[in-house]
């Protein structure tokens, strides 16, 4: 161990003859005799510095941290034109020990009275915490966002120390806006004023959209946004702001570090999993699946977009953060209590709890192209979506062919029509040994008139092989009119651009599987999975977690 710290310190030696060198020479052609004062008022949260000297004494007091700050914070005036992309995200993050007269106070009010007063009039004050990690080593952090406006796009610094006994290390960490720039605040505000906030005279803007976290009535710089709240990082999970309290969060929670005892465990535990995966692959044998569902806390007096616009946030796993589940958090309206009601359903399979409500409409007598079948009827309902399930066992013969992907996607192309598209098929194993195969295909429904009838109807038929018994489920999975905008109208609304937004897409519209078929009614780009983070909510989405959950614990 004692080698490596060598070889380190060794190396960031040998670097920094190098990097000061340059980054004095860049300053210095920049700012001419000024430079010196420049670099003190970039680094003005580094008090180790020398206020005057000769040029070589100047450029040797830089260590390797405070060059990788200078590289960072100067980026657009200084670098940006000489280096490429790489040479500014390789330096987002750096971890060193400090001495106590350069850490910050461990005094919250004292760190944001600090802030304010040195703030400039392209910065915000986002967030400051202080508290104790679950190893006891104190903590306290901030977070800056400044606005680049020459590149219309937001950089989010976070600064954290962290104190155990008498030692303080001191985490620097920057998140930068790249490519597609302003979508988490152009996509906020169109949240926000469906949500119901009140708007100001002009009927447009949110009041109280920039507002300081902790003083009101301080007004300088730019100051924090409505929709830089907590609440929102689930729905932009790759954006700065988001990636910046990852960190945060693990270094706070400690999810950063595992002993070694907890490896060892984690791959014992997986090795099982394998093992066991292997089991049920060969004769279907294995654990029962649980049915007993848990209830869970409901909070109904609270609107879904409005929640989103909160700190009311949970961790999802190590370095992952999620907002809390709106669906628990939705008024059922009329439409849903005729559908569903409070009765929790069994099933012979695992399935998300909250897809566990009771149909509450009358068992039809016969299924629609399968005839008399005892089944079993669940689904879901929220705000902006409902999901309509019912399963029964098959036959080897009535099912979709297990494990066989392209057998699957051959049926489907063969039996659709122009009022039906293949999102997705796929067949395999799951990591529990369970043979599987399901299609996602959208279909459009048209009245008695011979005219469209919205929404698409996404539907779910799926087919899996739990305790020796091929189950299937049918699912129809809609949206509501009261989602707070479509998926469709936002990515619309996103391409097109706006002051803060650009969304540079490859608007497509095809098969996902055979680009020559131009019949059916065929997927977009706007149904592609990876936006599924941008609306989660939305039914599409839903199904796709509700797939991937069935999939992972059976």
């Amino acid at each position: 161990m004692q080698e490596n710290f060598e070889l380190v310190q060794r190396g960031f030696r040998i670097l920094l003859s190098s990097m000061s060198g340059y980054i004095g020479q860049e300053l210095n052609k920049t700012y001419k005799n000024d430079w010196w004062n420049e670099v003190l008022a970039t680094l003005y949260d580094q008090r180790d510095l020398p206020y005057s000297g000769t040029y070589e004494e100047l450029v040797d007091s830089l260590d390797i941290a405070n060059c990788i700050r200078l590289l960072d914070r100067k980026w657009n005036d200084v670098f940006r034109n000489d280096l490429p992309l790489d040479c500014r995200t390789w330096s987002n993050i750096v971890i060193a020990h400090i001495d106590k007269d350069d850490a910050m106070p461990f005094d919250k009010d004292a760190v944001i009275t600090n802030i304010h007063n040195r703030l400039e009039d392209n910065q915000g004050l986002i967030e400051v915490e202080i508290g104790k990690s679950p190893r006891g080593y104190e903590y306290i952090y901030s977070i800056i966002k400044t606005y680049h406006s020459d590149e219309l796009n937001v950089n989010y610094c976070v600064r954290m120390n962290i104190k155990h006994g008498g030692e303080i290390i001191e985490v620097d960490g920057s998140f930068f806006e790249t490519r597609v720039t302003g979508q988490r605040s152009a996509m906020g505000m169109c949240l926000a004023q469906n949500a119901g906030f009140e708007l100001d005279e002009g009927g447009v803007w949110v009041k109280g959209w920039a507002e300081d976290p902790y003083d009101p009535e301080y007004k300088k710089g730019c100051r924090m946004i409505l929709c830089e709240k907590r609440g929102l990082d689930g729905l932009f999970p790759g954006d700065p702001l988001s990636q910046a309290r990852e960190l945060v969060l693990a270094l706070t929670e400690d999810s950063y570090y595992k002993t070694e005892a907890e490896i060892d465990a984690e791959k014992e535990e997986s090795e099982k999993k394998q093992h066991k995966g292997k089991e049920k692959a060969e004769g279907n044998k294995g654990e029962k699946v649980t049915d007993e569902a848990t209830d869970s806390d409901k909070d109904e007096g609270k609107s879904f977009t409005r929640e989103l616009f909160s700190d009311d946030v949970k961790r999802a796993g190590a370095f992952k953060v999620a907002i809390v589940d709106p669906a628990m958090c939705v008024k059922e309206s009329k439409k849903e209590k005729k559908l569903f009601n409070g009765d929790k359903v069994k099933t012979p399979f695992a399935i998300p709890d909250e897809f566990r409500c009771k149909l509450n409409q009358p068992d039809p007598k016969e299924l629609p192209g399968w005839g008399r079948r005892k089944y079993i009827g669940f689904g879901k309902g929220t705000g902006t979506m409902s999901a309509i399930c019912m399963t029964w066992p098959v036959s080897a013969t009535e099912s979709l062919p297990l494990n066989n992907t392209e057998a699957l996607i051959k049926q489907y192309h063969e039996s659709m029509n122009k009022e039906q598209g293949l999102i997705c098929a796929e067949g395999g194993i799951t990591p529990r040994g369970s043979y599987y195969a399901y299609a996602i295909r959208k279909i459009i429904h048209y009245n008695e008139e011979d005219n469209p009838s919205w929404p698409i109807d996404y539907e779910l038929n799926l087919n899996i092989f739990v305790n020796n018994v091929n189950h299937f489920i049918n699912g129809s999975f809609q949206s509501e009119d009261r989602s707070p905008g479509s998926r469709e109208g936002c990515m619309d609304i996103m391409t097109l651009g706006s002051s803060e937004l650009k969304l540079e897409a490859d608007t497509w519209v095809r098969d996902p599987y055979n680009p020559e078929r131009k019949d059916d009614l065929l997927m977009t780009w706007i149904e592609d999975e990876k936006y599924d983070g941008l609306f989660p909510y939305h039914p599409l989405s839903e199904l796709r977690r509700f797939v991937k959950y069935v999939l992972d614990n059976n």
